[in-house]
């Protein structure tokens, strides 16, 4: 499964608080307009059929199937106050707790710019390079002017793939809740879906879905923050419906003012060796064995990732490119191992590693507990406007029937 991309940019909604415990309790579970009364945070969509007028409007009528989103907005305005200035940049662990705050239920990605203070435009055209074809999509915008006349815009953004009942964003500990997963497109309606929750510690579990259908899941019996993410797989492909968090009998983290560090270029070979450490260090602390380094398959993951930054999109598989790591890897090696892979892109290695850590699917993947060994290839994005993105292949293996050889050029 490839990771959710990260683009430059994330809010926070500094306005949600934690509510008292006794207030949670009185609410019954998936009841929005009591939860609403309340004065209860929720993880819900937030349309708003009435889009403020301005620059709101004229978003949501340059983006096609775009639908302005409360919950976005809010966020995004919420996120100028982490700026301590101008150049301040978003990293992606920031950029997952605040929409995680936000109780924002989709993959939501931000973009900014700092401009004279005309209505972003470049922000747009990299919205819709990012998001080509149709389906709603949810938007916000928050807008800083500052002294001079120059403004600091940030634009977040979401496809709706799948709608969710409103849930109780931070509910008590032992408390059972409805989640119901309904694909927006009719082609998933024979979709299977599976749901991963990620608790504040140990494995992640995973469940299956029905669309439409709630389930009822009483899980949440460790106080915490509960990483929570729906996939569908519909005739081999697999997409991230939703990704939020529930914060149960605990109180949500307030993300650090934004730094402006500059970005600097880090060597594709060292990072590798940084994420492998760090891999491990990741399944030590889930009680995991660790996984050695598998040199045979070097070429094949550090090919994928270099297919993957010449074509600006992280994919398991690219159509006309490449069939990816384990389809080639069958004319590689033998005996056949099974392969479970993740992949992303973010400004740097560390940020990769977050984006895949923080999503329960993708986690789950790096704490295979059948896998021995892996591989793991970094290529930096061909690009000289701008600072180049790192493209990252995670290549965990298990080998039931015994350790992969390299194939004679003979018997091939």
């Amino acid at each position: 499964m490839s990771a959710p991309l990260l683009v430059l940019g994330a809010p926070l909604l500094l306005g949600l608080s934690c509510a008292p415990r006794h207030r949670a309790e009185s609410v019954q579970p998936g009841d929005s307009v009591a939860a609403r009364a309340a004065g209860l945070a929720e993880v819900r969509y937030r349309p708003a059929f009435d889009v403020p007028p301005g620059d709101p409007d004229q978003l949501v009528h340059a983006v096609t199937g775009g639908q302005w989103d409360q919950g976005l907005a809010s966020a995004a305005a919420d996120l100028l106050a982490l700026h301590v200035d101008r150049g301040s940049r978003i990293d992606a662990g920031t950029a997952s707790q605040v929409a995680a705050r936000a109780g924002f239920p989709g993959q939501a990605r931000f973009l900014r710019t700092l401009n004279g203070g005309a209505f972003p435009q470049d922000l747009v055209d990299e919205l819709i390079g990012a998001a080509p074809g149709g389906g709603p999509i949810d938007l916000g915008l928050a807008r800083r002017q500052y002294e001079d006349g120059t403004s600091l815009w940030i634009l977040g953004w979401s496809r709706h793939l799948a709608d969710l009942d409103p849930i109780l964003r931070d509910p008590p500990l032992d408390q059972a809740l409805p989640l119901r997963v309904d694909p927006t497109d009719p082609a998933m309606e024979d979709a299977d879906l599976r749901l991963y929750l990620a608790p504040p510690d140990g494995p992640v579990e995973e469940l299956s879905l029905s669309p439409g259908v709630a389930r009822w899941v009483d899980h949440f019996h460790t106080p915490g923050e509960w990483r929570v993410e729906a996939v569908a797989d519909h005739k081999g492909r697999e997409s991230v419906l939703l990704l939020f968090s529930l914060f149960v009998d605990a109180v949500p983290p307030t993300p650090a003012p934004l730094s402006s560090a500059p970005a600097t270029v880090e060597n594709p070979v060292q990072a590798e060796q940084a994420l492998f450490t760090q891999l491990n260090a990741l399944r030590a602390s889930h009680g995991l064995a660790p996984v050695s380094w598998f040199p045979l398959f070097e070429p094949l993951v550090r090919e994928q990732s270099a297919f993957m930054a010449a074509a600006g999109r992280a994919a398991h598989v690219l159509p006309g490119v490449t069939p990816g790591v384990a389809a080639k890897a069958h004319g590689y090696a033998f005996p056949f191992a099974f392969h479970h892979e993740a992949v992303a892109t973010a400004p740097t290695a560390q940020e990769a590693m977050d984006l895949v850590v923080d999503s329960p699917a993708h986690r789950a993947t790096l704490l295979c507990q059948a896998c021995t060994m892996a591989t793991i290839g970094v290529a930096l994005e061909p690009v000289l406007d701008r600072p180049p993105r790192m493209f990252v292949t995670w290549e965990l293996i298990e080998t039931p029937k015994g350790t992969p050889r390299l194939i004679d050029n003979l018997d091939r």
